[in-house]
């Protein structure tokens, strides 16, 4: 019965770190996918067919949101209305950056300012006194040649 005391505490700390471990990676694959299939839609999109430029005004600042919207949502049209949730919670458009360069012609997507949060909250508590931060931030970024 001693051993189990002694023990019990190191191998839930360490159950504890595999399951937060899983759960970021998780998240980090989510993040990756929706920052590439929106930087493969905008790099679709955004050569202008008529000088082989890459598309300015309106049009950019259109497909910007769409590409913003398909990274958070999974589409390009948005929530519509609240219906349909981010693809990973605490996600929203201002967390997504879409650039261009038009020199190479190229379409960068990353993120910015979105915090992986455990299930256990923000920390969890240290056998040494203090806590252990449980929250990271989720930094992705993919360049694209525009199409």
């Amino acid at each position: 019965m001693v051993e189990l005391v002694m023990t019990a505490p190191i191998l839930l700390l360490l159950l504890f770190g595999t399951v937060v471990f899983g759960e970021w990676l998780i998240q980090y694959s989510i993040l990756n996918d929706a920052v590439r299939d929106a930087a493969r839609y905008v790099a679709g999109k955004a050569l202008d067919g008529t000088d082989g430029t890459l598309i300015q005004g309106a049009d950019w600042t259109t497909l910007m949101s769409q590409g913003q919207n398909l990274a958070v949502y999974g589409n390009v049209n948005g929530s519509a209305g609240g219906n349909i949730p981010p693809v990973l919670p605490g996600l929203d458009v201002t967390n997504i950056i879409v650039g261009q360069d038009p020199a190479a012609l190229n379409i960068t997507v990353s993120t910015t300012g979105y915090t992986y949060q455990s299930l256990f909250g923000a920390s969890m508590p240290s056998f040494f006194g203090g806590t252990i931060a449980t929250s990271f931030p989720l930094s992705i970024s993919t360049t694209m040649r525009a199409l």
